[in-house]
């Protein structure tokens, strides 16, 4: 993201952070905090907040790779997978392309608590351009 790009109201409430950024290499990583708003009735952050979080970083890694700004992005699938426990707090994710066509893009991510744990992955496929 450069310094003149805003988030969107929907990754705000996640509490999206970027920490770095490649665009070379289509890669970021970024930091989300899960509040009391975020937990399911079993105590833990809801699932579909983690796989937002995973989506914002398989988007954002795209992003990167745009050639020209303001190009139009959208998830058509994302894959995720539940691995650890996830607890409210801070979360530190790393999403990347792992490949770019004209207008198919394939990213992964993952997402990992304070203790370092890997708590979810996930894999999208992305439609670039109009």
């Amino acid at each position: 993201m450069t310094p003149d790009e805003k988030n969107s109201p929907a990754v705000e409430t996640l509490g999206k952070r970027v920490l770095a950024a490649d665009r070379e290499r289509g890669y970021v990583k970024a930091s989300f905090v899960a509040g009391d708003n975020f937990i399911n009735r079993g105590g833990r952050v809801f699932g579909g907040f983690l796989a937002a979080m995973l989506d914002t970083l398989c988007g954002h890694a795209v992003r990167l790779t745009h050639r020209e700004p303001n190009t139009p992005q959208v998830t058509l699938e994302l894959k995720t997978s539940f691995i650890g426990r996830a607890d409210k707090g801070t979360f530190v994710g790393e999403g990347w392309v792992r490949h770019r066509g004209k207008s198919i893009a394939f990213a992964e991510a993952e997402l990992r608590n304070e203790a370092g744990d890997v708590v979810a992955r996930g894999s999208a496929t992305l439609k670039v351009g109009k």
